[in-house]
């Protein structure tokens, strides 16, 4: 099975996907998908959905998007599997650096099936609750 990672427009659209690309990641950004132009419109929900349709694994830096519920019940009913940041305040680099810091755990993670919320810290993966209420 063939591994392909979305990644929000948090993540940004050079740094972190040419990062991952050198290592051989399957990389679509919100930019590529929707343009960049129309993708700062577009809801969470919504790329969350169209991606786990599409079979991607979704990576963002908005932890909130388990804590939301609209967001949390499109993971849950859309069978998402999600890699958040753990922490928001962190510079490409940084991004960049957990990711691959985690890309065996992840890769293996990633063939699970959804729906899932894992944090990404420097050298950890960490569940993260859904919530619905």
């Amino acid at each position: 099975m063939s591994l392909e990672f979305f990644l929000d427009r948090g993540m940004g659209s050079r740094l972190v996907p040419q990062g991952l690309r050198a290592r051989g990641w399957s990389i679509t950004t919100m930019d590529e998908r929707y343009g960049r132009d129309h993708s700062q419109g577009i809801e969470d929900a919504r790329w969350i959905r169209e991606a786990s349709a599409e079979g991607k694994v979704v990576i963002c830096k908005d932890r909130n998007v388990a804590k939301r519920p609209l967001e949390a019940q499109a993971i849950y009913y859309s069978e998402a599997r999600v890699l958040v940041l753990a922490s928001a305040q962190i510079t490409g680099d940084e991004m960049l650096d957990h990711l691959l810091n985690n890309e065996e755990a992840i890769h293996r993670l990633a063939r699970r099936t959804g729906p899932w919320v894992q944090a990404v810290y420097a050298n950890r993966l960490g569940m993260i609750r859904l919530n619905f209420s």
